[in-house]
């Protein structure tokens, strides 16, 4: 009796240390609730909300035109500005019913999403992380073991499976950040420096995308534009051709300062127009279909280099 009682110890300790490291934080959505539907003031309370505060932060770091503290007093005084607040009192009982759905799910969030990327991180990644639900800000972001996630972006509110998918992509993110050190795209001077940065984003953002990919197979969960595209072998490969472009492009300029132009050309492809999402997850799925997902938990421990280098030895077989 005793060593099961032990080992029924040892299995609760062991399941909170993999699994219970995953904690939610739902207080900034119901502040702004309070404040626009039940005329609370909690102008004071929000602001210094840690996920507001995370929003910020976020903003002030990797954003050309941050969103600051002073746009978010605006907004909560009616002026949405840069946080829309405008549909909270019609959409009340909608943030009710997405909150309530949340805490009500947590587990199968922690046992079915929040573990699909620890199938592409190293062996040695201990999962831990806060997920704060807001209302307004990003759609989702992650950074120093927090997310942020907006319960107001439409996809969201209109099918709940959206949610656990995001936060599955952001807590690759998350772990990913262990291994490498996120990139200072305001600190680039050079065309090389920005060919690193887009190797670099192209490998984050491609396997954060991964992360829930075969879960959405499973679910027939594909109507997200990556994915579609993704699916889609005529759009796939046109994405594939742009992205290569790209690089190329880089690769002829590679000893150029960098400028304004150039910068807003290339991220405005690979951001605005997916490529660091669609094309680095094609990238990952390659690598995973040939060689297995611990090939790419060993990749994630290397450079973006190596990953591109595996990628490339591996369509020149073929």
């Amino acid at each position: 009796m005793k060593i099961i009682t032990t080992f029924a110890i040892f299995m609760f300790v062991t399941s909170s240390y993999l699994f219970g490291q995953i904690t939610f934080d739902y207080s900034g959505a119901e502040l702004v609730l309070e404040h626009f539907t039940d005329n609370q003031d909690n102008v004071e309370k929000i602001v210094n909300n840690p996920g507001y505060q995370h929003i910020l932060l976020h903003s002030k770091k990797y954003s050309s035109n941050p969103i600051t503290e002073e746009n978010l007093l605006n907004s909560l005084n009616g002026k949405n500005e840069r946080f829309d607040f405008s549909g909270v009192k019609d959409r009340k009982d909608e943030y009710i019913k997405i909150i309530k759905y949340l805490k009500e799910n947590e587990q199968e969030i922690i046992n079915d999403y929040a573990k699909l990327c620890l199938k592409y991180l190293p062996k040695d990644y201990k999962q831990k992380a806060t997920i704060y639900f807001v209302i307004g800000g990003y759609n989702g972001i992650a950074f120093d073991d927090k997310i942020c996630m907006n319960i107001d972006y439409k996809q969201f509110r209109e099918n709940y499976n959206e949610l656990k998918l995001y936060i599955a992509h952001e807590l690759f993110h998350i772990g990913f950040e262990k291994y490498h050190s996120l990139p200072d795209i305001f600190k680039a001077k050079t065309v090389k420096d920005l060919k690193e940065i887009v190797l670099l984003m192209t490998m984050n953002e491609g396997l954060a995308t991964l992360t829930p990919y075969h879960k959405r197979i499973e679910m027939n969960e594909i109507s997200d534009y990556d994915y579609k595209v993704l699916l889609d072998t005529t759009a796939l490969n046109k994405k594939i051709t742009q992205f290569n472009s790209v690089i190329k492009y880089l690769d002829e300029n590679i000893d150029k300062k960098l400028t304004n132009e150039i910068l807003g050309n290339v991220l405005g492809q690979c951001s605005g127009d997916r490529l660091f999402y669609i094309v680095g997850c094609y990238i990952g799925l390659k690598i995973e279909e040939k060689y297995g997902s611990k090939k790419i938990q060993e990749l994630v421990t290397e450079s973006s280099e190596k990953y591109f280098e595996t990628y490339y030895q591996l369509i020149k077989k073929k």
